[in-house]
């Protein structure tokens, strides 16, 4: 029911996504993203984008759909589907491309989450999409965050995203070594690393100052070194978390909780929390086989190396809550973001497609931006408060066992 609502309303990613999609003054999409299932969207790109307005749409996807037979006939319509025939008659068809990523030559996951439109009535107009949230139910059910943003094909922010999608495209695997052209091997990450270096010296605009993207592999130190600059200079740390297993990170919120001149806040799904309770055995919890003989549950998505990854900040003084969520429906608190208040009130705001991992910040294909646009940063703040004081839950006010949602129908009387 929640899902049909949020497809209608408005304000929600998922209106948004197909105001794009259907805009027949769209003539391009190239998108990007670990999953891509979301059935609503597969149908409205066929019928609508490729088959009514023979848009050229390119999509790179996480190479484990493969071994995913429901997320494969999805994306199966997407590969079969084809331009209305009188764009075929005449020769001008755009047939919609699927290509797999990741999971090879020293990269994990392609954990991205883009979206690229150009316009057929402006050609120097481009709206780049990017978020925490897959093309799933992340469009409706999860706690997400989503941008929509407009503006000059020529921008730096729009040719750096050009540089996402290439490198993924053409410089994702392995090189052999060429004795006559005087090349040596790469793997893909490396080839990858290499043209995101090169492919950012050769943009002519100038960066935005406002909005900075970091781009994974290569970046990667780079936006943690970052993260941990401003946690340093910040007053008031605000922290959402799918994934929480980065150390450095781990050790920076830790350094601030214990700061008297810094206050941190942290939210995290409800699955971190009930991972460490369902190992606990006599009043002990246990990651590990030989003091845990039984086997070592995840909850959702989460280890349970991550409960007592949390209970580190916990101790140093973090104000921790937890959102409630259905781990059984893959419900999920998917946001991933930090926010940065200073003494000066110039804000600041980390967020992006990866999890705060060491993958997330080495390994997989990511995104990620630091954004100082005060508007952002301030709706950010926003939702943080309302999230923190209306729907998060304290750890003392957790049930006190896991008991999943029955959803059985009552006989009738």
């Amino acid at each position: 029911e929640d899902t049909l609502r949020n497809q209608k309303r408005e304000s929600s990613p998922h209106f948004n996504l197909l105001k794009l999609i259907r805009n027949p003054d769209v003539k391009e999409l190239k998108m990007a993203y670990l999953s891509f299932s979301n059935e609503d969207i597969i149908k409205n790109l066929c019928e609508v984008a490729i088959k009514k307005n023979n848009v050229k749409f390119t999509l790179f996807v996480d190479k484990k759909n493969k071994t995913d037979k429901k997320k494969m006939k999805l994306l199966k319509t997407l590969i079969d589907c084809k331009p209305d025939q009188k764009y075929i008659n005449k020769g001008v068809a755009h047939y919609p491309r699927v290509d797999f990523r990741g999971q090879s030559s020293q990269i994990g996951y392609a954990h991205n989450k883009i979206i690229m439109a150009q316009y057929r009535s402006e050609a120097n107009k481009a709206t780049i999409v990017f978020s925490s949230g897959n093309m799933s139910s992340g469009t409706t059910l999860h706690h997400e965050n989503w941008h929509f943003l407009t503006t000059s094909i020529d921008s730096y922010f729009a040719k750096v995203h050009e540089c996402i999608l290439e490198g993924m495209d053409k410089h994702s695997v392995g090189v052999r070594a060429d004795t006559r052209a005087n090349t040596t091997s790469m793997t893909g990450k490396e080839n990858f690393i290499q043209f995101i270096a090169k492919c950012r010296e050769e943009i002519k605009s100038k960066e935005e100052s406002d909005i900075k993207v970091f781009i994974v592999p290569g970046e990667g130190n780079s936006a943690m070194s970052n993260i941990v600059k401003n946690i340093k200079k910040a007053t008031r740390i605000s922290v959402a978390v799918h994934r929480f297993t980065h150390k450095g990170l781990i050790r920076a919120l830790r350094n601030a909780s214990k700061n008297k001149n810094q206050s941190v806040r942290f939210i995290a799904d409800d699955d971190i929390f009930w991972v460490g309770k369902l190992n606990e055995i006599n009043g002990k919890i246990s990651c590990y086989g030989r003091s845990n003989p039984r086997p070592i549950p995840t909850v959702g998505a989460n280890m349970c190396t991550e409960f007592f990854n949390v209970n580190q900040l916990k101790r140093a003084g973090t104000k921790i809550k937890y959102m409630e969520t259905n781990q059984r429906n893959f419900q999920l608190h998917h946001n991933k973001y930090i926010i940065f208040e200073f003494e000066d009130d110039e804000d600041a705001l980390h967020c992006g497609a990866g999890n705060f991992t060491k993958n997330g910040f080495s390994k997989n294909f990511e995104n990620y931006y630091f954004i100082t646009i005060p508007e952002i940063v301030s709706k950010f703040k926003k939702q943080y408060n309302y999230v923190w004081s209306t729907l998060a839950t304290a750890e003392e006010d957790l049930p006190r066992r896991v008991v999943l949602p029955s959803f059985k129908k009552e006989k009738e009387i």
